[in-house]
């Protein structure tokens, strides 16, 4: 295997002019015009900004397959929870509309996600991930949330990848200041402690600040390492598939630079 610094200036060359692509798509999103950009709120106890019209224009087609997959409900929604009636229902007891209208009745429609996460959880026996869960689905039906869209009104891109090498050697690669800006492609702030379990970069071009990114590095079988990429920070839906599709090649070019 290569070194750190050969692996990634064979990545960066790979992805240099995919980047620039993906950079003037983005460049094109962002010049949207005000109304499609994220709010995002003031302190991240706030509620998350309702949804924007090109939002949820965007989230039609997902309200649709909802409805398509046989999700009846007497509530009209914005996007599909994170999961499916029955899957809610075998869970909690109660389905989609149940929820919908106990939190309306329980803690309220305008409340901040933290407090609705504290209010399923101290009204059901439910557990924080299960709770969590219900919350966010709440949000994204009732149109205060995208898919991926987080509680200060941004959104966040995922790809993962399972990789043939130890996972040490990945988070080597990215604990790398000085090879670390070569594998991304941007300016970086590596801001976690090596030691870690999860690995924050923050990313700029021109100095100018742009995004986050959350690495996170799970052993599998045989040697191998699930590594998974969050892009945070995102200000617009359409973002997301641009990202996915960007850090997607990106895995490709690691996954070949590793071979």
């Amino acid at each position: 295997m290569e070194s750190p610094a050969e692996i990634s200036e064979a990545v960066g060359a790979e992805m240099r002019a995919r980047l620039q692509e993906t950079l003037a798509r983005r460049a094109e999103l962002l010049g949207g015009g005000a109304d499609a950009r994220a709010e995002p709120s003031d302190k991240a106890a706030t509620a998350a900004s309702p949804v924007t019209s090109t939002a949820v224009s965007a989230s039609a087609s997902t309200s649709a397959a909802a409805a398509s997959a046989g999700e009846a409900s007497k509530h009209e929604w914005v996007a599909p929870p994170m999961h499916s009636d029955a899957a809610i229902r075998a869970q909690t007891g109660q389905g989609w509309d149940d929820w919908i209208d106990a939190i309306d009745a329980g803690v309220g429609r305008d409340a901040a996600h933290p407090r609705i996460v504290e209010w399923v959880m101290a009204n059901s026996a439910q557990n924080g991930w299960w709770s969590q869960g219900i919350a966010v689905s709440f949000e994204r039906m009732t149109g205060r949330r995208l898919a991926g869209q987080m509680p200060d009104g941004t959104f966040t891109a995922n790809r993962s990848r399972t990789l043939p090498v130890d996972r040490e050697v990945l988070r080597a690669l990215i604990a790398d200041d000085a090879a670390r800006d070569a594998l991304l492609g941007f300016e970086t702030e590596f801001r976690s402690k090596v030691a870690s379990k999860t690995y924050k970069v923050l990313i700029a071009r021109d100095a100018q600040p742009f995004d986050g990114l959350l690495f996170t590095f799970d052993a599998a079988p045989n040697g191998r390492t699930k590594f998974a990429i969050a892009h945070e920070k995102l200000q617009v839906f359409d973002e997301i598939e641009l990202w996915k599709a960007h850090w997607g090649a990106w895995l490709d070019a690691l996954e070949l630079a590793l071979a």
